[in-house]
């Protein structure tokens, strides 16, 4: 009669461990950069399709578009999610917390397409293992500036 329904035993500890991964702010980094960089495919498929961006010139512009647009939610998820700001003062968002967001992403994606891709390039290294190095470090790189510069009040 009170009989609880039986878990599966392989259930209990890979719950356990979901939880243990989601309250590492590391692992929501990489979940919600895995997230925003599908919607950043998406949001540039839609834009060139829809819009009928059919120039180098205008899915350039599209590629503009749909990288801010995915910034600026970025920032957002970032701040709530990973960082799990409480407080939403938008002066100190938009004064201070947005415009340093776009800052560090500038300096990292500079130093990509400046430095690294060109040296890694000219060492020979192919172009995908090259792209997949400067992601990598990108997101190190973006994780850190975030934690110390961006949202270090929290």
């Amino acid at each position: 009669m009170g009989d609880k329904p039986k878990r599966n035993p392989i259930s209990i500890p890979l719950e356990k461990i979901s939880q243990k991964l989601w309250r590492q702010r590391s692992f929501r980094f990489l979940f919600v950069g895995i997230l925003l960089t599908l919607v950043n495919i998406l949001l540039i498929i839609v834009l060139v399709n829809v819009f009928n961006l059919n120039t180098p010139l205008l899915r350039s512009l599209g590629n503009a578009c749909a990288t801010e647009i995915c910034l600026i939610i970025s920032f957002f998820c970032y701040r709530q999610f990973v960082w799990q700001v409480e407080k939403l003062r938008w002066q100190e968002i938009c004064l201070r917390e947005l415009p340093k967001y776009h800052l560090s992403v500038a300096a990292i994606i500079s130093i990509r397409v400046l430095l690294l891709f060109p040296l890694l390039d000219w060492f020979g290294m192919h172009p995908a293992l090259n792209t997949m190095i400067g992601i990598a470090l990108g997101a190190l790189s973006s994780y850190a500036l975030n934690n110390k510069f961006v949202f270090n009040g929290s």
